[in-house]
């Protein structure tokens, strides 16, 4: 099953200064806060995919037993201007072709190397709760916010900024990449094709036993350690790197962080991952 494409590192980066500086660090003014709820629910047939893109906000995808997808959100705002705020920023919801597509969207803005809008002031939070059939494969796009999916089966991309990135229990193919924010992946059975990258942020894979990889492993500010035997560390100051295989090596595993430990677990070992905030 093809792989979404990878970001590049010095990408990532800039992205993640331009996200700071235009959408986080502008403060709200200090007055109430509004909120207001979106949920709908979406029919499958004939879908692939689903595609989430959003500015501000924690995702949460979750799996359940049933053939539709729904939508629950809930925008907030502050500031003498919230209930502007909420009115110009509209979740969208689009099928095309086998994909849908739910996208935050917010009023047009100056715009800054063709990226990100200014007035940041202008942008409310949306949280999304998603839940879904466990093989339809999910694609998650966010700026400032962490993200958790539990149980999935199909391919998952799960990309941000500022925030942590959280899979529980997972069965498929999956791509983690952020650059502020710890990655924490939970394999239901063995290891399955997977690519982590962080900047700022230590990253844990835990997988059965009888998991077979094909593993590269890098660090520039932290160690690596594993349970499964026969993995040798390249480095002792610096930059560390570990390449090899383990039990036949049929699934590729790649981890890549700067300042952070690389962590690769074995489901039955006593260090779990820790517990989600």
């Amino acid at each position: 099953m093809p792989q979404p494409p990878r970001k590049s590192l010095p990408y990532r980066i800039l992205t993640a200064f331009v996200a700071c500086g235009l959408l986080v660090g502008v403060p709200a003014a200090q007055a109430g806060e509004s909120e207001e709820k979106f949920e709908k629910a979406f029919e499958l047939g004939g879908i692939q995919k689903v595609r989430l893109q959003n500015i501000n906000g924690p995702v949460h995808v979750v799996t359940w037993d049933r053939d539709y997808l729904r939508v629950s959100a809930v925008k907030k705002a502050r500031g003498r201007r919230d209930a502007q705020i909420l009115k110009d920023t509209e979740i969208r919801v689009l099928k095309q072709a086998t994909t849908i597509n739910i996208e935050t969207v917010v009023p047009k803005q100056g715009r800054f190397l063709g990226i990100f809008s200014f007035g940041g002031d202008r942008f409310a939070e949306v949280s999304y709760d998603l839940l879904l059939p466990p093989k339809l494969a999910m694609e998650v796009e966010t700026v400032n916010g962490r993200i958790v999916a539990e149980k999935r089966t199909g391919t998952l991309s799960l990309n941000t900024v500022n925030g942590s990135v959280r899979v529980e229990a997972h069965e498929g193919p999956l791509s983690v990449n952020t650059v502020n924010g710890s990655v924490d992946v939970a394999f239901a059975g063995p290891i399955r094709p997977t690519n982590l990258e962080t900047v700022n942020g230590s990253v844990t894979v835990s997988g059965s036993r009888d998991s077979s990889i094909r593993y590269e492993l890098q660090t520039v500010n932290g160690r690596i350690r594993s349970d499964f035997a026969g993995l040798t560390v390249e480095g002792k100051w610096g930059p560390r790197e570990a390449r090899g295989t383990f039990n036949g090596g049929r699934e590729r595993l790649s981890v890549e962080t700067v300042n952070g430990e690389v962590r690769i677990l074995m489901a039955e070992s006593t260090l779990r991952l820790p517990p989600r905030p």
